[in-house]
């Protein structure tokens, strides 16, 4: 049974590998060394799958059964990647030592709690000021370059297309607008002075927007840079004859 497990799991079959595992701790409850195997199996399914929640359900019950350094380190990355940040710092943090793999991701996981009492003792507070340096743009000021001359903040948001976009489009309407009021024809430039209202609203919540969206890019390339290489990989034991089989992927 918990072959057919691992070989459903080697084939990327993840859901039917998971039930299988199940049915393998079902059955065997009282086989430490069978469940300790079959709740590793199901945590990888589970992880294969995206499924961080469940994975780490799975992980907790592996490391109440089995309480090791890498049963810890499973744990508290499933908790991570499934967005549980507290629980994750208490986790990574709680064993006698803390490895700066765990540190890290402890680290990266108090950050995302939004935590913003001082920096606990077991994390490390050199990341925590990388975060609070790191490079950011101010959506008020976007929107406030943009209220005075369209595309200037998005040139601001480092968007120089949509810059010369905003800048043209608004450019022509607002000209437009101007010389069918100096012709005298107000049906035109209320038409077109509507319009460019729309647009030149428009520009101002661009503008706004790409500020948002160049931090959130910088916060992601943040957690992406420190995460590498602190993220555990998982491997597909040997079977029961005796051969073995490695799977090694970054989850």
């Amino acid at each position: 049974m918990l072959s057919f497990a691992e070989a459903l799991l080697k084939n990327q079959d993840s859901y039917r590998a998971a039930t299988e595992f199940m049915r393998v701790i079902h059955f065997f409850p009282d086989d430490t060394d069978i469940t300790a195997k079959a709740l590793t199996g199901l945590g990888r399914s589970y992880a294969s799958a995206g499924r961080w929640e469940d994975a780490s359900g799975a992980y907790s019950a592996l490391f109440n059964l089995e309480p090791t350094a890498e049963n810890r380190h499973l744990y508290g990355t499933a908790l991570y990647l499934a967005g549980i940040y507290p629980p994750a710092v208490s986790i990574l943090t709680g064993g006698e030592s803390t490895p700066e793999s765990y540190r890290t991701l402890a680290t990266l996981a108090w950050i995302k709690s939004g935590e913003k009492a001082k920096t606990p003792a077991k994390l490390d507070a050199e990341i925590v000021k990388e975060h609070e340096r790191l490079p950011g743009k101010s959506p008020a000021l976007a929107g406030l370059l943009s209220a005075v001359l369209p595309g200037s903040g998005h040139l601001y948001v480092e968007r120089p297309h949509d810059a010369l976009m905003a800048f043209a489009v608004n450019s022509i309407f607002i000209w437009g607008t101007i010389s069918a009021a100096n012709r005298g024809n107000e049906e035109a430039a209320l038409a077109l002075g509507a319009i460019e209202l729309i647009w030149y609203s428009g520009t101002i919540s661009g503008a706004v927007t790409g500020a948002q969206k160049w931090n959130h890019r910088e916060e992601e390339r943040f957690f992406e840079r420190r995460e590498s290489g602190n993220i555990p990989s998982f491997s597909l034991w040997g079977d029961a004859k005796g051969g073995g089989v490695l799977l090694t992927s970054s989850f």
